[in-house]
């Protein structure tokens, strides 16, 4: 179940992960209009202590 409002955590890996770890069958219930497209919008700004 996707959340009602916009939620910065629900990024387009988390989708993408979610969706693809299914392995029967899946059901997607948005509760609120367009979560899904804005999560697959939104990409995670990463940072590491490692640079070169």
């Amino acid at each position: 179940m996707l959340p009602d409002a916009p939620n910065p955590t629900l990024t387009r890996e988390l989708a993408y992960t979610s969706i693809t770890r299914a392995r029967h069958w899946l059901t997607l219930v948005e509760t609120g209009r367009g979560q899904l497209m804005d999560a697959a919008q939104r990409r995670v700004m990463r940072v590491s202590g490692l640079g070169s």
